[in-house]
């Protein structure tokens, strides 16, 4: 397999004790297949039953869900520094189902390494993702889940770090909308081409440090489709590479988005962009 040289904006961790050589394993395959950084997202420790955790997880999710609660930071942290992927892996802290001590969360999280936020706008009922919505899970209003996702967005805006941040742009357009004109120096990706093509068309026009990936949509992308060709050659300075994979799944899954993305028939400036630069610019990493 031809080696490209990339970096994954968008990968979870879920991770579990017993996870710890296959996570050494798969990111040693990632660099030999080219990876050059990765982002991994972590959720600190919630007290939650097996079922809750269920509810919360898209059908994809859920078999790699345990019955333990763990820290994923603080086993995310441990394995880099173990295995020296330092250079290498860049931890993000979810924090989509954090309800107090929001800033304290975060702060704490950038003083022990992480290097960007990762939250979730899920105020109702999915059907996309087949979940249930998060305040209601939590036992929250939606006002209470606002006032804790505009507190997110000020922390992560307040202290520079990047919002990895999903959100369905279809009915929650004017709502992001409202806190990216109210944050204007906040960097963020919004994933999945923020289930709407046209809607983050929009978004990436209006708003100068937001990004997307399309994650999860790799399905979707192979088909060709000449309006992801085009929004693809278009965008392609706020796109950047991401698999929405996890970490401990099959590295085939990250693999795929550098493949696909140098297959296409764009200059290799505009793939490099893609794959490498664009990551560099929404991490604030050297050129």
């Amino acid at each position: 397999m031809k080696k490209i040289e990339f970096i994954d904006a968008h990968v979870h961790g879920f991770l579990k004790p017993a996870d710890k050589h296959r996570f050494k394993e798969n990111i040693t395959v990632l660099i030999d297949q080219g990876l050059e950084k990765i982002i991994i997202t972590a959720l600190p420790y919630h007290n939650f039953d097996y079922h809750l955790k269920l509810s919360l997880a898209p059908d994809h999710i859920q078999p790699v869900i345990g019955t333990d609660n763990v820290d994923e930071t603080t086993l995310l942290a441990d394995w880099t520094r173990e295995y020296g992927f330092d250079k290498i892996v860049i931890p993000f802290i979810d924090v989509r189902f954090l309800t107090e001590k929001i800033r304290e969360t975060i702060l704490a999280a950038k003083v022990s390494g992480c290097r960007g936020v990762k939250g979730a706008f899920i105020p109702e009922p999915d059907r996309v993702l087949n979940v249930q919505g998060i305040p209601q899970a939590l036992g929250i209003s939606i006002d209470s889940y606002c006032r804790i996702q505009e507190e997110i967005f000020s922390c992560a805006h307040e202290l520079n770090l990047p919002l990895l941040y999903h959100i369905n742009l279809s009915p929650y357009y004017d709502w992001i909308a409202t806190l990216l004109k109210k944050f204007p120096r906040l960097t963020i990706n919004i994933p999945h081409l923020g289930y709407s093509l046209r809607k983050v068309t929009e978004l990436l026009k209006d708003y100068e440090n937001t990004y997307t990936d399309p994650s999860y949509l790799i399905s979707l992308l192979k088909k060709n489709n000449r309006r992801y060709l085009s929004f693809i050659s278009t965008y392609y300075r706020k796109i950047l590479s991401g698999s929405d994979a996890i970490i401990t799944g099959a590295p085939e899954d990250i693999i795929a988005y550098p493949h696909y993305f140098d297959s296409l028939a764009l200059p290799d400036t505009s793939k490099d962009r893609i794959l490498r630069k664009n990551a560099h610019t929404f991490l604030s990493l050297p050129a």
